[in-house]
């Protein structure tokens, strides 16, 4: 169950990233706009993703990894267009830790990991990234 835990542990680490950027994007577009509102369902759902890894966390018996106090973005967000921008790339990295989890992981985990990975790809999708046959695979 080791592998499991540090499995969870990314998953975690990576979440914690995807909330931190989401709150900054929320802060910095128009209230009421359909991209705050965009970036506000996001946050929401990485948000009970990582509520969720911290409960199989401390159900397998391990300490949940902290979030860090800030994240560096891939990019400065200034305006809607740089928004939608790093938005694209947070799902993007989601994905690339996702599907790094299903090809290496099996059980509840790997399943778990499927659904963040279609959930990723499909929010991504959403910011205006383009489709790819295999999100988050030959890309790291």
């Amino acid at each position: 169950m080791t592998e499991g835990r540090e499995t969870l542990q990314q998953m975690l680490a990576g979440e914690h990233a995807a909330v931190y950027a989401y709150g900054v994007l929320g802060g910095r577009l128009a209230q009421g706009t359909p991209l705050q509102v965009q970036a506000g369902e996001a946050y929401i759902e990485h948000r009970a993703r990582r509520d969720a890894l911290v409960a199989m966390l401390r159900a397998a018996g391990a300490e949940p990894v902290p979030a860090e106090v800030a994240y560096a973005l891939p990019a400065p967000v200034d305006v809607p267009a740089q928004a939608r921008r790093v938005a694209r790339q947070v799902e993007d990295r989601c994905a690339v830790l996702y599907a790094s989890v299903v090809a290496a992981e099996t059980g509840r985990t790997r399943g778990y990991a499927v659904g963040a990975l279609v959930d990723a790809a499909t929010r991504g999708l959403s910011w205006g990234a383009e489709p790819v046959a295999l999100p988050g695979v030959g890309r790291r």
